[in-house]
């Protein structure tokens, strides 16, 4: 337990002897400059750091220094005086606040960088350090806009691995969390439910899955059923899709819906709710609740492009209904690392990926194999 004197050329230098020699016990006693060089008065003596509690924790404070030397600063700026043709009385003081001011700027964009590179750091261990650390699986992962929490839960998948085929098992129990089990049903069930926000393209989506169901079952018996609110012209849309493909279109208050528990009855319909979210999921709970027996699948029309702030609130409002996910439009817009970090944050299944333009032959199922091909395609490469 003793007490040094510490010189070196600069006061970090000097500082980080007190470190080495007496750890972070030390309490710095004096500071001062002697021939050129930073002499620092240190003790780890207990005696002596008891006699010093007050010092010990101002030096610590950050602020109280900061704040301290501001008011030095501003007390040392120099006081002008202003004659009347100032606009002020003669002999009245008034104190310069440029320079003040200037550096109070300065301040603020030193701080605001400061902020930008903090949000910009990413914390690791180093298990998840390679040689360079540029070459992290799970930073390049953070860096394509994956989700940490994503990555932190699949990175069993990449451990172990070097980048690129890291990134690829990534991807593939990315895909399997995705990828929706279900698929068949679409084939199965005799009422399959469209719905989303608007503009999602659930009308194309009706008429592509029957186009779909219709090839594959060599069946023409299907039924557009149009669910929609009086403020739309939802029906047009439909009965324009009706014509081209040749099905019959019915208006869901003229709908019968006994009639799909006949065993006779072969016929599938396909429910397209129009109007808002609120709208199709208060329908749908509705008709659930009077007709409880009945077997359908539900799939929720998701526009590629939606962030992932709207697919949480999307997810919230038909989460009871736990719909199988089409991704829609994906001609006109990419579906990233985020949105997908969304869906599997919220246990979404993926089902159906299409885009605008085609009808016939434009519904592709998503499985394991195609969601991993089109993270590869999309996130792969640096």
């Amino acid at each position: 337990m003793t007490t040094q004197v510490f010189k070196a050329k600069d006061i970090k230098t000097a500082q980080g002897l007190v470190s080495e020699e007496f750890g972070d016990d030390a309490i710095i006693l004096s500071t001062k400059k002697n021939n050129g060089l930073v002499e620092i008065e240190a003790s780890n003596n207990d005696e002596v750091i008891k006699k010093f509690p007050r010092k010990r924790i101002q030096d610590k404070n950050f602020s109280k220094i900061f704040l301290k030397k501001l008011e030095k600063n501003i007390n040392e700026q120099p006081k002008q005086k202003f004659s009347s043709t100032d606009g002020i009385n003669t002999g009245e003081e008034k104190i310069k606040f440029d320079d003040i001011k200037k550096s109070i700027s300065i301040l603020q964009n030193e701080m605001s960088n400061m902020r930008k590179e903090i949000t910009s750091m990413i914390l690791t261990d180093d298990t998840s350090l390679s040689d360079n650390i540029s070459k992290s699986t799970a930073i390049k992962l953070r860096q394509r806009k994956f989700s940490p929490e994503v990555i932190n839960k699949l990175n069993f998948a990449f451990q172990g691995k070097n980048v690129e085929e890291g990134k690829v098992s990534f991807f593939r129990e990315l895909s399997k969390k995705l990828a929706c089990q279900d698929f068949d049903r679409i084939l199965t069930t005799k009422n399959i439910f469209v719905f989303g926000n608007s503009g999602a393209g659930k009308s194309t989506l009706v008429a592509k899955l029957a186009s779909y169901i219709s090839d594959l079952r060599k069946s023409k018996i299907i039924n557009f059923v149009d669910v929609t609110n009086s403020s739309t012209n939802h029906s047009e849309i439909l009965r324009g899709y009706s014509r081209v493909l040749g099905f019959k279109i019915t208006d869901f208050k003229n709908f019968n819906i006994d009639k799909t528990f006949d065993e006779a009855d072969n016929k599938i319909n396909i429910f397209d709710f129009s109007g808002d979210l609120s709208f199709s999921v208060d329908k749908i709970n509705q008709i659930q609740d009077n007709n409880p027996e009945l077997n359908f699948c539900s799939i929720l029309a998701l526009q590629s492009g939606s962030n992932s702030a709207m697919i949480d609130n999307i997810w919230s409002k038909v989460n009871d209904i736990q719909p199988m996910v089409a991704l829609t439009k994906l001609d006109e817009c990419w579906t990233g690392a985020e949105e997908l970090s969304a869906l599997v944050y919220n246990k979404a299944k993926i089902g159906i990926v299409t885009g605008t333009k085609v009808i016939i032959d434009s519904i592709l199922r998503a499985d394991e194999d195609s969601l991993t091909k089109y993270m590869k395609e999309n996130f792969q490469s640096d």
